[in-house]
């Protein structure tokens, strides 16, 4: 599973979600694995999304889901539309965003 974390930087959901699905925390592209990771920090705009989509490509991957949790780029959002879990801001950050990773996977 490959999921990309934004606006969560200082919340620690990125350690804890990587945790409990047994992937690794990572920051930056160049820690990319195909096999799974939450990806907390990037990316930032359009382009870095395109970049990370072609990167995946590379590895027969792509990203499977997106939790936001408010802030970041609108572009980035839209790009990965269908594939967003929306985190309202609340106490129960992973238990909001792990129930939102299963509809959002069950979907697709």
């Amino acid at each position: 599973m490959r999921i990309i974390l934004i606006g969560a930087e200082s919340t620690g959901l990125g350690a804890q979600l990587a945790a409990q699905l047994h992937l690794d925390h990572i920051h930056g592209p160049e820690q990319l694995a195909a096999d799974g990771f939450v990806l907390e920090g990037w990316p930032r705009d359009l382009r870095d999304a395109q970049a990370l989509d072609s990167a995946l490509r590379s590895r027969a991957a792509d990203v499977d889901a997106v939790v936001w949790l408010g802030g970041g780029s609108e572009a980035v959002i839209d790009h990965y539309r269908g594939r967003v879990v929306e985190v309202p801001p609340g106490d129960d950050l992973l238990g909001s965003a792990l129930d939102g990773l299963r509809e959002v996977l069950l979907a697709a």
